[in-house]
Parts: structure tokens; C-alpha cells; sequence
């Protein structure tokens, strides 16, 4: 039986099918503003999240229709951050959508987790990278042919030759199908197919049974890829229709009698016992006793030794209370899985705390590349104001295994020489200035509390309140790696990839396709980090120790810069570094006691490229259970021990 394939926008496409005829439907449909189908009104690109979802409910309403009185749903959503205010918010899209599904008839029989073994990298510092995706289980009623086994399926991403980025790997798909009492020439759907491998993996992995795959694609492009993999098929052309739908409207958290909990004022972690207990929880995070007791950069990890739809709809309305939602980790046990939501304030004035070296997993050992020849390659300056940008003219000298070290740089205004660093150890440099107390030289563990006294741990000397008492920066000695595997090319050859006339909102995660757009090139970064609140309090300690207002600062630079230079002084979230250009200026008008504008104008190049981080890896947000005292370390130096001794308490 030839596979069919309905070509067309979704919607009419399912009004095509007939009612009560299909037994499975497999599917992950179009991510909210993640990729350009590049037709239009194409789902994804709504102008808000509620709109995008009450798109969705009203598909998979007719789905259900479509769906055998036995019949089981596969749905896999991926969730999106919200920009708001400088601050990211996890929306909860996948749960809230289930929510609303459930509202309008369907049964969620199960949640599984989709964890990706070898899931892409992220640079985020601020949270835990993104590892798996939920995929719920909906059926029309109890009596369905769905086998419950393990709710967690460690599937790893499929490379393909294709440059669809959002493929299903087929071993993912027939564990789904496994959990199907299947019979002969049973139906199975994917509304949106892309590539097609829902209806590969039935023809391939089920001969016997004949299964029949129906599949509905809108890009004319995937068309010739679904006919290479299954075959000969029969395309049915299906004419655009307009459908109406409302945006979905979403739920506060349930007024509840509060739970409070005030033990750290540094964050707290609790997990639940229940799902009632968990929602007084939240409602306990609206209370004033809560919010005055803990500090404005506290971290909070909440969760539930529970997963169902009621706990995992309702953090996503902590944004409506001045919260910004980081993660929701899941914690795999060994009878499934429960979550936890990691929130924190959202404050415009401090980051929260999160430091997450701390619980970084160990580095995977890949190898690091070597540039025999780096002559050519191009260079971005990232700290002038003219975002000049360059190409390495010749290499002056090499590390030890060949890597350039000091290189001349050929910019549009001249030349000049510049360090670059090692791929092996450049987060550890740049993040290696420590303080010191000026009173007993204690190296500082943090070197400014924006909300704290700021007095030294160990001798207990006031801190930041003059010059006399402003920690001293201490440059550490620039290591030269050792033992470095060898690699890379001599020859830098133009990157081919099937990435490379994709449009940026089209790259997804894929390290392969961003290296292959943008290929590799040198920035030129400060040699050092500092936080900007550092530097801000810095300079308003030197400009009260010279009598001068922030006006004054003002009047030695040109007009252009009125509204600027107040920026350097600030330490909330719209302070900002003075350029190199500046920080000159800054010194001849307010000097440099301690070294630390000087340590501010070191630069170097910075090889962009795809790699780990030299720290370890971002350890993600999937857990194991023995693991999840080491979180509490986040935001206290301590807090694993701490944490650890109260979960055995609970046993």
C-alpha cells in the first residue's frame, strides 16, 4: 500500500480524513518562533505565545476526531524563553498546551521525557542548557491501545543529510510505536511530517503489518525527501482554506492557603511532597514575609516528587509576580521522573546567583584545534567603538605545540601586535583576576556584593568604602599549555555544509551550522573579565576621592558622550564598561591607584569556534536523583553539604 502524502496547509488537510480512521498519530509541530517555514500563515510565527497555542488546540481538536476510539497521540512540543525587561523567562509552552488540551477533551495518559544523550551544546552561564523534550501521550479515552512502560527514552539526535534541523531520529519513533498494541493496516499520522520519518520508520521496522502512513506537508521542498525514503507515494494536493481559532487564555496560581519557607536568605531548595503541597509553595512566593526576607539576588529551586499536568502547568504565571522562570530540571529516579523549576527574581538592578562552575561535569576530552597557519583568517574587534575589523597579517610567535601566540594584525587603520590566546585555557584566563582584602591580603571569593556589607571574610575589614579599602586586583601568571593534542588544518578551506544557505532564525542549535555560516574568526576581547558592578563601584570611589560629580567627569569628554558616561557609574543592569578609548581618558582624569582601569585596557584575540568549555561542560537539565544536592552550591558555597543532610533527613 502506497504511503500518502497530503500536501497542504494542516488544517484542511485533516478535515480530509475521515473521522475515527487513525490509530496512531506521531508528531512535533512547528516551535514557537524557532524557524521560517517560509509561507504564509505558517504555525510558529503568531505574535504571542497564546496565540500559538489556540492554534494548536484548535489542530489537534479536529485531530481527535481523526483519532480511532483506541487511538494514542505522540505529541513532542519544545519550549522557548521569553524576552522581557534584560530577562529570559522559560514560558512552559509544552505544558501549557497539554493543559488547555485537556480542557477541550483529550486524556493525558503519560508524560515522557525525551532526553538527548549527545544533545547540543550551549554558551548560556546564567542557567542549565536545554537536554530533553517532553513528548505527552494523549488518547480520546482509558479504553486505548496504549502499553505504559518507562517514561524516560534516552535517544540521542540523528545526524542526517538534510537541512531540516528539527528531525525525528527514527529510534525515537519506533520506541513510540512499540508502545502501541499495533494490528495489520493500522493508520498512522504525522500532521507535520518534514521530513518524513515517522512514515519511514512505520513501512521500515513493521513490514509485516502493513501499516499505513499518512502524512501532511505544507513545504514543497520536503516532498522529493519524503518520496527517496518511502518509495513511490501518492501526493494529494490539498487547497489553503481559512480556519478560525482564539488565543487560549491561561490561569494564575491557585489561590491556595500559602506555605512559606525563610531558611536562607541566599535562596532556597525545596521539594514537595505532593502536588498541594507544591502549589502552596507557590502561592507562599507571593507573600511580602517571603520576598523581604530574602535577599533580590536569591535562587530558588522548587519541585514535586510528582509529574503530573497540575504541578508542571502553573510556574510558567511566576512572570506575573515579578519572577523570571530559568529551567524546569527534570530528576530522573528509578520508577520515572519529577521536576524541579529553578526561578529567581526578576530584578533590573542585580543578577541572581548563579555560579555555575561550581557544578560543572567534567571536560569530555575532546580534541582542541591547532591553526598552523592562522594568517588570513579574520579578525572583530569587539571593545573600539568603530567595531573595526581586521585579518591576521603574519605570526610573530607560536606555543609550544605551534598555536599562534602573538600575531600582527592588519585593520583598516593601520597595524598592530596582538596575544591569543590558547583554545585549551581561554575561559580560564579571562575569568582568572582575583581581589584581595588591601588590609590582610585574603583573596576574596566574591570580589563585590552589590546588596551585601562587603567586609572581608577573614579579617572582617570594611570593603569598598574608600580608596584604602578597595580590594587590590591580582593579575595572575599567563600559563603556557602544555600537552595539547595535535589537529586541526594548515590550510584554512572554505566550510561546505549543508547549513550554509540557511537564514539565521533557520540555524536552531546546531554548532555545524553556525560554524558553517559564519566559519571561524578571531575577536578581540579584554584579557580579563570583571563585573561591571566592580568597575562601576570603582569609579565612584575614585570620583568621590577627587571632588567630582559625575557632571564634571562628563565635561572632559566630547558632547556625544552626555548620555553615556553616567552608564559607567551605574551598577544595575544599565551600567556598562567604558571602551578602551575611554578608560584612557577615565585614568588621566581620576588616576588608577589600584591598577585596575590598566587591567581593563589588556586585550587579546580569541579564536571563535565551536568547542567545550575549558571549565567543563554546562551540566544541563536532566538529573539524576542522588545528584541534586550538589544544585544548593549554585548559590551557596556550602549548600550541598547543607542540602544533602536535609534530603537524608526526609529520607
Amino acid at each position: 500500500m502506497k504511503a500518502r502524502v497530503l500536501f497542504g496547509d494542516v488544517y484542511p488537510a485533516l478535515k480530509r480524513l475521515k473521522d475515527n480512521s487513525v490509530k496512531v498519530a506521531i508528531t512535533s509541530p512547528p516551535y514557537y518562533r524557532q524557524r521560517d517555514y517560509g509561507f504564509v500563515g505558517q504555525i510558529g510565527q503568531e505574535e504571542t505565545p497564546e496565540e500559538y497555542l489556540g492554534r494548536l488546540v484548535e489542530v489537534f481538536s479536529l485531530l481527535r476526531r481523526k483519532l480511532t476510539e483506541d487511538g494514542v497521540f505522540f505529541l513532542n512540543v519544545g519550549d522557548k524563553y521569553h524576552q522581557r525587561y534584560g530577562k529570559s523567562h522559560l514560558l512552559q509552552l509544552p505544558y501549557r498546551l497539554a493543559h488547555h488540551m485537556v480542557k477541550e477533551g483529550w486524556e493525558l495518559l503519560d508524560i515522557l521525557i525525551w532526553y538527548k544523550p549527545n544533545h547540543m551544546p550551549s554558551p548560556v552561564r546564567d542557567r542549565f542548557a536545554n537536554t530533553y523534550e517532553p513528548i505527552f501521550v494523549f488518547a480520546k479515552s482509558d479504553n486505548n491501545a496504549y502499553v505504559r512502560r518507562g517514561s524516560i527514552l534516552k535517544v540521542p539526535l540523528q545526524p542526517t543529510p538534510w537541512k531540516h534541523t528539527a528531525v525525528f531520529p527514527e529510534r525515537l519513533v519506533l520506541a513510540l510505536l512499540n508502545r502501541v498494541s499495533l494490528k495489520t493496516g493500522d493508520v498512522v499520522l504525522d500532521p507535520f511530517a518534514g521530513t518524513g520519518t515517522v512514515g519511514y520508520v512505520a513501512k521500515r521496522y513493521f513490514p509485516l503489518l502493513r501499516l499505513f502512513p499518512i502524512l501532511i506537508e505544507k513545504g514543497e521542498e520536503y516532498l522529493p525527501i519524503i518520496s527517496e525514503r518511502l518509495g513511490d507515494v501518492e501526493v494529494v494536493e490539498v487547497p489553503d482554506e481559512v480556519w478560525r481559532w482564539k488565543a487560549v487564555e491561561e490561569e494564575d496560581i491557585p489561590d491556595v492557603p500559602p506555605r512559606v519557607v525563610n531558611t536562607d536568605r541566599y535562596g532556597e531548595m525545596v521539594i514537595a511532597k505532593d502536588t498541594e503541597d507544591f502549589l502552596r509553595l507557590l502561592r507562599g512566593t507571593l507573600e511580602r514575609e517571603f520576598i523581604t526576607f530574602h535577599r533580590e539576588d536569591a535562587l530558588y529551586i522548587f519541585g514535586v516528587k510528582e509529574n503530573n499536568l497540575k504541578a508542571l502547568y502553573y510556574p510558567h504565571a511566576l512572570i506575573n509576580h515579578g519572577y523570571t522562570l530559568r529551567n524546569m530540571l527534570v530528576v530522573e529516579k528509578d520508577d520515572g521522573w519529577y521536576p524541579l523549576f529553578l526561578f529567581a527574581r526578576a530584578s533590573t538592578r542585580v543578577p541572581y546567583r548563579f555560579f555555575l562552575d561550581r557544578v560543572r561535569r567534567p571536560p569530555a576530552g575532546g580534541k582542541v584545534e591547532i591553526l598552523k597557519d592562522a594568517v588570513g583568517i579574520p579578525v572583530k574587534d569587539t571593545l573600539s567603538k568603530s567595531r573595526r575589523e581586521g585579518k591576521v597579517k603574519g605570526i610573530i610567535s607560536r606555543y609550544p605545540d605551534g598555536h599562534p601566540r602573538l600575531v600582527i594584525v592588519e585593520w583598516e587603520d593601520g597595524e598592530s601586535e596582538e596575544m591569543v590566546l590558547h583554545p585549551s585555557n581561554d575561559e580560564e584566563i579571562t575569568e582568572s583576576l582575583t581581589f584581595a582584602c588591601p588590609k590582610c591580603g585574603f583573596p576574596l571569593p566574591e570580589p563585590y556584593d552589590p546588596l551585601g556589607e562587603n567586609v572581608c571574610p577573614s579579617c572582617g575589614a570594611a570593603l569598598w568604602r574608600d580608596i584604602g579599602s578597595t580590594p587590590v586586583p591580582l593579575e595572575p601568571v599567563l600559563q603556557v599549555p602544555v600537552e595539547i593534542s595535535e589537529g586541526g588544518n594548515d590550510k584554512r578551506r572554505p566550510l561546505r555544509s549543508k547549513y550554509r544557505d540557511l537564514s539565521r532564525i533557520n540555524w536552531g542549535a546546531s554548532p555545524a551550522a553556525r560554524k558553517a555560516v559564519l566559519g571561524e574568526y578571531f575577536t578581540r576581547i579584554r584579557l580579563y573579565k570583571v563585573p561591571q558592578p566592580v568597575v562601576a563601584t570603582y569609579l565612584q570611589i575614585l570620583r568621590r576621592e577627587r571632588g567630582l560629580s559625575i557632571k564634571d567627569v562628563v565635561s572632559h569628554f566630547p558632547p556625544s558622550y552626555r548620555h553615556t558616561v553616567g552608564h559607567w557609574f551605574r551598577k544595575d543592569f544599565g551600567g556598562s564598561i567604558p571602551r578602551p578609548e575611554d578608560i584612557r581618558r577615565l585614568i588621566s582624569i581620576l588616576g588608577d591607584p589600584t591598577g585596575l582601569l590598566n587591567l581593563l585596557l589588556k586585550a587579546a584575540l580569541k579564536l571563535q569556534t565551536v568547542k567545550a568549555h575549558t571549565k567543563g561542560r554546562n551540566p544541563g537539565d536532566f538529573w539524576r536523583e542522588e545528584e541534586i544536592h550538589r544544585l544548593a552550591l549554585l548559590y551557596r558555597p556550602n549548600g550541598g553539604k547543607v542540602l544533602k543532610r536535609q534530603l537524608e533527613a526526609m529520607g
